[in-house]
């Protein structure tokens, strides 16, 4: 097992036992429109679902909120890379239990074990 896989498995141990009470499923369908047609004005339509778990639901700091134009209802998103079928994307729409959540910014970490997500509520 190498490095990554035994930090990704610690992480989920985490969310599993000591985070249990703050970790969050969320779902996600995003749409794509590709091949367009300017004759008929129409395109194809697909449809990706994917889904996960995370803390989801943490605060920014007054720093950030004031610094980086971080609006103070947005909220963070700890999800780990192995437990999302899918990469998130900018302009995806989470659901979960506090209801629709758009996906802002996402960063990953050095080690490519989670993904940090800046959630804003729809």
């Amino acid at each position: 097992m190498g490095l990554r896989d035994e930090i990704q498995a610690e992480i989920a141990d985490a969310f599993n036992e000591d985070l249990a009470d703050v970790v969050h499923f969320f779902t996600c369908e995003r749409v794509t429109k590709s091949n367009w047609d300017p004759k008929t004005e129409t395109y194809v339509e697909v449809k990706e679902n994917y889904s996960g778990r995370g803390v989801l639901f943490g605060s920014y700091s007054q720093y950030e909120i004031q610094t980086l134009g971080v609006l103070a209802t947005d909220k963070k998103a700890t999800v780990l890379q192995n437990e999302v079928a899918m990469v998130p994307k900018i302009d995806d729409e989470w659901l979960t239990t506090l209801g629709s959540f758009r996906v802002i910014h996402i960063q990953q970490d050095p080690a490519s074990t989670i993904w940090k997500c800046q959630l804003r509520k729809v």
